[in-house]
């Protein structure tokens, strides 16, 4: 690859990737969540009421335990989210958002729906998917380069 094929990747990841997860944390209407910590709400949410763990979490985002740890944390601490544990393993803590995190989730969501949808309005539904469809594929090939 061409040093100038580097560098414009490394402008398109700093122009894409960290303006949109700025861009992101800038639309949430609590400045003490964090764009990660509304997406492992969103794992919550998604669970509908099913039982969901830290691991599974972790896992579905592909990070550490630790990481969305420390994140849970602070759901647990701003009173977004419950944990219980099993009823027959103690060690396993089961995570549900409570009612003032299903407020905060639902609220975020309608934002985050409504920038999506201009601009997949803007830059058509079938390319938007088809070009986020095209960055998944990268980042698996490049996961399997690291293996």
């Amino acid at each position: 690859m061409k040093q100038a094929d580097i560098t414009f990747i490394a402008q398109t990841y700093n122009k894409s990737i960290k303006l949109i997860g700025t861009l992101l944390e800038s639309k949430m209407s609590d400045p003490q969540v964090s764009f990660d910590m509304f997406m492992i709400m969103h794992f919550i949410k998604q669970a509908d009421g099913e039982a969901i763990t830290l691991s599974s979490i972790a896992d579905a985002q592909e990070v550490t335990k630790s990481a969305i740890s420390r994140k849970i944390g602070t759901l647990l601490d701003l009173g977004l989210v419950e944990q219980n544990n099993d009823k027959q393993d103690r060690r396993k803590k089961y995570l549900k958002l409570t009612q003032k995190g299903i407020d905060l989730y639902e609220e975020n969501d309608r934002i985050f729906r409504e920038m999506l949808d201009v601009v997949a309005s803007k830059f058509g539904k079938d390319d938007f998917v088809k070009t986020l469809e095209h960055i998944n594929s990268i980042l698996e090939i490049i996961k399997g380069t690291t293996e």
